[in-house]
């Protein structure tokens, strides 16, 4: 009796496993939080992005998608005349392409690029509400190298780590639509 327990706790286990893996020919969601936000100023700033993924070509191991992220920091300055902070903001909007080495696997390293459009502003504030309060903005290219895995735990829901430019670390879901 003991045997058959075990050897069907087995056999469950080893069929969770199997299924809990990335189909390449689905379309995935994830978001990520991270640490680094592209050498922006000052603190708290969390970069948090959100990918799309929906499309695979070249034997299924390249997947298409879109990534979008946001980080928001402030710098605090204190001088005899008045003290007051500078808020540094980013928005990404980028498409990214990545190589997946191990498509319909549970563990997913992947490897990829993304190219797209950064936003960047940074404002004055004073703490006391008077004098001026300027702000600037600008707008560019954004390319980033990136690198990471997903590590399937369901056939639907993925742990993600990547490593890359913004963030330039990231922990997340992600979810098999």
């Amino acid at each position: 009796m003991k045997k058959t327990i075990i050897t069907l706790a087995i056999i469950l286990f080893t069929a969770t496993l199997v299924s809990a893996q990335y189909q390449p020919d689905k379309k995935t969601l994830g978001v990520l939080v991270g640490i680094g936000n592209g050498d922006l100023p000052g603190t708290g700033g969390i970069p948090i992005s959100v990918e799309y993924n929906f499309m695979n070509i070249i034997d299924k191991k390249i997947q298409l998608g879109v990534l979008g992220a946001f980080a928001s920091t402030k710098e605090d300055f204190n001088w005899n005349s008045g003290k007051g902070y500078f808020r540094y903001t980013n928005f990404i909007l980028a498409a990214e392409a990545n190589y997946h080495f191990l498509p319909g696997k549970e563990f997913d390293p992947f490897a990829g690029l993304s190219l797209g459009f950064n936003i960047a502003s940074a404002s004055w504030n004073w703490d006391s509400g008077t004098g001026s309060s300027p702000s600037a903005s600008s707008s560019g290219l954004f390319w980033n190298i990136q690198g990471g895995f997903n590590y399937w735990f369901s056939p639907k829901w993925a742990f993600q780590f990547r490593l890359g430019y913004f963030p330039y670390i990231g922990v997340g879901v992600t979810a098999a639509l």
